[in-house]
C-alpha cells in the first residue's frame, strides 16, 4: 500500500470521528440514546482506521529500512 493510501485511510478516520463526535452530541443534547451509542460507535470505527494507517505506515518504514540495511551490506562484501 502506498503512503497515499495510508493519509487517505487516516484522513477517513479522522473524518469518520467528527461525525461520530457529531452524532453522540446530538443524541445526548436531544434525548437519544440509539444515536449516541452510533455516534459512540463510529468514533472507535474512526480510532481503528487511524490505528490501521499507522501501522501500515511503520510497516513501510520497516521494510524500507530493510532494504536499505541489505543494500548497505552487499555494498560492504
Amino acid at each position: 500500500m502506498g503512503n497515499r493510501d495510508e493519509q487517505q485511510e487516516g484522513i477517513k478516520g479522522a473524518v469518520e470521528d467528527i461525525k461520530g463526535r457529531v452524532k453522540e452530541t446530538a443524541g445526548t443534547v436531544f434525548g437519544q440514546d440509539s444515536t449516541q451509542r452510533e455516534g459512540e460507535a463510529q468514533q472507535e470505527k474512526a480510532e481503528a482506521q487511524q490505528r490501521v494507517a499507522e501501522k501500515e505506515e511503520e510497516a513501510k518504514r520497516a521494510e524500507q529500512e530493510a532494504t536499505n540495511a541489505e543494500i548497505r551490506e552487499r555494498g560492504q562484501q
